[in-house]
C-alpha cells in the first residue's frame, strides 16, 4: 500500500510549499525516539544558551518544533503507553508497574503491522510487563543504527527510548569535563545524584552551589545524549533512510530541576508533581524533503495526539478509538480541518514506578488551557486539594490562586469533571468492544511442580555473560500462563509485586552498561514462578544479584 498517494493528493498539495508526491514513492518509515526526562528549555533549538546538543539542533532545523507539546503524566511508562496508543492513563490502565494493557484490545500499533508495517522490539524497555500487548514484535536488534542497516529494505515503525539525562546525573567524562569544574567537590548532595536513581524529596538539603552544579550535570547528560541521537541520524542519512523516513524525537516526562525545592520527576523523588518542568515536552518532527516544512508552532498538543496524527499523516484509517486530536494542519502549516487542542489533562501517582502494588496511593490530575492549570491532589482518606495558577503571569507557578479566582476555579473544575467522566465512559467502551474481539489463545494448565531453572540459586548476573540481556527460565509449558511473583531491594530501593508470563521463559534487555549500573542497587533480586491458578505447584523463592 502506498500511504502518501491517499494522504498528499487529498489533503496536503496545492499550498505551494510542498511537492506533490511520486505514486510509485514506497512507504514512509517512522522513527520515533523518546528520551527519558527530557527538557525542552535545555535545547539549542529551544532558545537554550548554556548547552551542547547540536545533533538535536541539526534535526530542529529540517523539522518542525512544538513550543507546548505536553506529557499525560509524570513518569515513565504511564506516559509512553499514552504516546502509542493516544489514551490517557487511566484509560489504558498502565498506572502501576506490572501492569499491561489488556491482550484483546486491537491497539493502533497492531493497525499500523495489519497496513504492512514492520513494529519492532528495540527497546530495553521490552518485555516489561506495562509494554505488553501494544502490538510490537520481537526483534533480536535493540541497537538503532544496527536496526536501520538490518531493516532499510522494511517499512517500519519503529520506536526506542533512551535512557537519557534520567537520574543518576553521571555523564562520561568528556562531557564532565565541558560542563562541571575540574575540581568538582562531590560533596553528600552531589554524591547522591551522581549516584543514586532515587533521591526522595527532602532527603538532602541542596546548596545554591550544589544546585548550579546539580544543573551543570543534567546539561552534561544531555550533550551525553545528543551524541547517541546524532549517531542515529548519521545511519539515517549515510544509508538514504532520511528521505523516506518520518523522525520523531521527544519525552516521556521532563524533569524538575529545583524549580519547587527538588529535583527528579515521581519515580525518583517518590513525591512527583505536576508542574510545567514535569510534563512539558520537546516534539521535533522532521518530514523528507519533499514533504518538510521548516516551523515553530505554538499551539497545545498533547502525546496522545501523535498517533492520530500519524494515521492522518498516513492516509490510514484509525479505527481505534483514540483521545488525541490529529495536528496535521498544524505539522503542515496548512491549517486543519479539526478543531485545535484547547486544554490538556494530565494524571499520575505521586511515586510513579516505584509505588507499591497494592496499596492507596497519593494521585494528581490536572487540567490546563495554556493560560489557566488547575492542579488536584488525592491524598488517600483526605478530601481533595485543588491548586490554580495563572500561567501567563505566573509562569512559575508559585502563586496558588485557589482562593482568588473563584469564577475561574469553577470553570476549571467543570473541564477537569468532564475529562474524568469521559475517561470512565472511553474505558468502559473500549472494554465492552473488544471483549467478543480478538481470540487469545491460551495453552494447557500446568500440573507439575515449578523448578526455576535460570538464575540459580545465590547467582551473580554480569553484564558480559549474556550480552546485557536478563534471562529468566523455568519448568514450564509452552503457551501456559503463570505469574512471577518479585520483592527486591531494600529501604527507598524496596519493591514488591507480581506480573503475568506466559510459556517457560522471558529475557529481559538488552541493557547497557550505563543502564545496567542501576540494577546492584536493587540487590537481592528474589522471585518465584507460580502458575495461574495454581499456587500450590510454585516454584521455590529463588534469590539472585548483580554484578
Amino acid at each position: 500500500m502506498h500511504l502518501l498517494t491517499a494522504f498528499l493528493g487529498a489533503i496536503l498539495f496545492s499550498t505551494g510549499t510542498l511537492a506533490a508526491p511520486d505514486k510509485n514513492e514506497p512507504q514512509l518509515n517512522i522513527l520515533l525516539l523518546t528520551v527519558d526526562s527530557f527538557r525542552p528549555d535545555r535545547l539549542g533549538c529551544y532558545g537554550a544558551e548554556r548547552t551542547h546538543t547540536p545533533n538535536i539542533d541539526r534535526l530542529a532545523r529540517r523539522g518542525v518544533i512544538f513550543t507546548k507539546a505536553y506529557s499525560t503524566a509524570a513518569w515513565t511508562n504511564a506516559s509512553l503507553v499514552s504516546m502509542l496508543t493516544g489514551l490517557y492513563p487511566s484509560v489504558h490502565g498502565v498506572e502501576r508497574r506490572g501492569v499491561s494493557v489488556p491482550e484483546e484490545w486491537v491497539t493502533p500499533l497492531e493497525l499500523l503491522r495489519e497496513a504492512g508495517y514492520l513494529v519492532p522490539e528495540i527497546n530495553y524497555l521490552f518485555p516489561t510487563p506495562n509494554y505488553r500487548n501494544l502490538g510490537f514484535t520481537p526483534n533480536r536488534i535493540r541497537d538503532v543504527p544496527q536496526f536501520l542497516v538490518a531493516y532499510q529494505d522494511t517499512a517500519f515503525f519503529a520506536w526506542h527510548h533512551f535512557h537519557g539525562p534520567h537520574l543518576p546525573y553521571n555523564p562520561p567524562e568528556k562531557y564532565l569535563k565541558m560542563f562541571l569544574p575540574a575540581d568538582l567537590e562531590k560533596s553528600e548532595g552531589i554524591k547522591a545524584v551522581l549516584d543514586n536513581i532515587i533521591v526522595p524529596r527532602g532527603e538532602h538539603v541542596f546548596t545554591p552551589m550544589e544546585q548550579e552544579l546539580v544543573n551543570a550535570l543534567y546539561d552534561a547528560e544531555l550533550a551525553a545524549q545528543d551524541e547517541e541521537i546524532g549517531r542515529v541520524l548519521d545511519t539515517l542519512d549515510s544509508l538514504g533512510l532520511t528521505e523516506r523516513t518520518i523522525v520523531i524525537l521527544s519525552a516521556d516526562h521532563g524533569e524538575e530541576l529545583f524549580e519547587h525545592g527538588w529535583l527528579g520527576h515521581a519515580s525518583t523523588s517518590l513525591n512527583g508533581t505536576l508542574y510545567e518542568e514535569i510534563i512539558r515536552i520537546p516534539l521535533i518532527i522532521s518530514l523528507p524533503s519533499r514533504l518538510r516544512t521548516n516551523m515553530q508552532v505554538n499551539s497545545l498538543v498533547q502525546s496522545v495526539d501523535l498517533i492520530p496524527t500519524l494515521f492522518d499523516l498516513m492516509g490510514l484509517e484509525l479505527t481505534f478509538p483514540c483521545q488525541g486530536n490529529s495536528f496535521l494542519g498544524l505539522l503542515t502549516g496548512r491549517g486543519s480541518r479539526r478543531p485545535p487542542r484547547v486544554q490538556i489533562f494530565c494524571e499520575t501517582s505521586a511515586c510513579g514506578y516505584q509505588c507499591p502494588d497494592s496499596v492507596a496511593v497519593t494521585w494528581l490530575r490536572a487540567v490546563s488551557t495554556g493560560h489557566t492549570k488547575l492542579v488536584e491532589t488525592l491524598v488517600p482518606g483526605e478530601a481533595p486539594r485543588f491548586a490554580l495558577f495563572d500561567l501567563e503571569t505566573d509562569p512559575g507557578e508559585s502563586r496558588d490562586l485557589v482562593r482568588e479566582s473563584n469564577d475561574e476555579l469553577i470553570r476549571l473544575q467543570g473541564k477537569f469533571a468532564a475529562q474524568v467522566f469521559r475517561n470512565e465512559r472511553l474505558r468502559e467502551t473500549l472494554d465492552k468492544r473488544f471483549a467478543l474481539g480478538k481470540a487469545v489463545v491460551k495453552g494447557a494448565i500446568d500440573t507439575r511442580r515449578i523448578e526455576i531453572i535460570f538464575p540459580a540459586e545465590g547467582e551473580t548476573i554480569t553484564h558480559s555473560a549474556h550480552e546485557g540481556k536478563v534471562p529468566v527460565n523455568w519448568t514450564g509449558q509452552e503457551g501456559a500462563e503463570y505469574i512471577i511473583e518479585y520483592e527486591v531491594g531494600r529501604g527507598k530501593y524496596y519493591l514488591k509485586g507480581s506480573f503475568p508470563v506466559r510459556g517457560s521463559g522471558e529475557t529481559f534487555g538488552p541493557f547497557n552498561q550505563i543502564f545496567w549500573g542501576a540494577f546492584p542497587k536493587y540487590n537481592p533480586w528474589r522471585f518465584r514462578v507460580v502458575p495461574e491458578g495454581k499456587p500450590e505447584l510454585a516454584s521455590r523463592w529463588q534469590t539472585f544479584s548483580f554484578e
